[in-house]
């Protein structure tokens, strides 16, 4: 498969937002899909796009999601798109894992060691963990070289979207 039809589709996600911004009302919304407000994205239509979402848009959660769909439905192309003003910005691996610990005290002598090495996807900067995630799926076998990878960051504020990678 060509890049030029991949890349005609990033740019639409990037021309949509800029005719989407004009009229842009910021929204908030959960990860999950159903909570996804009409209107609240750029023209996006789940016939276009198909969306994973998991809680900081990190790829390693969605890789299971990605190779499912291109089993299932065949992609075109992969779009990692963070926003600005993600709630991982706000946390850190070591908050969440004190917040889960503060919860639920029996879980230092049951699973300390487990929550300990866990990793919670934390975001130190939002073009960066996009640049981050691109790799993660360029460099995977699991993801054919055929499908091309575009990362953007949208501006929950302007209602932009702008190609980071």
């Amino acid at each position: 498969m060509s890049e030029a039809p991949s890349k005609t589709i990033m740019q639409k996600l990037i021309d949509r937002s800029q005719v989407y911004a004009q009229g842009h009302t910021p929204a908030m919304t959960l990860e999950d899909g159903k909570a996804l407000p009409q209107g609240s994205v750029p023209k996006v239509t789940v016939i276009e796009y198909s969306i994973v979402r998991n809680a900081g848009g990190r790829a390693s959660e969605a890789l299971r999601s990605i190779i499912c769909m291109d089993t299932l439905i065949g992609l075109e192309a992969v779009i990692v798109v963070h926003h600005t003003d993600c709630g991982l910005t706000h946390l850190t691996n070591a908050s969440i894992r004190a917040s889960l610990l503060s919860k639920n005290p029996s879980l230092a002598s049951t699973s300390g060691a487990q929550i300990s090495n866990m990793e919670f996807g934390e975001i130190t900067e939002v073009p960066s963990a996009v640049r981050e995630d691109v790799a993660l799926l360029r460099e995977s076998p699991l993801i054919g070289d055929e499908i091309p990878v575009f990362g953007c960051v949208y501006d929950i504020g302007t209602g932009l979207v702008e190609e980071i990678i």
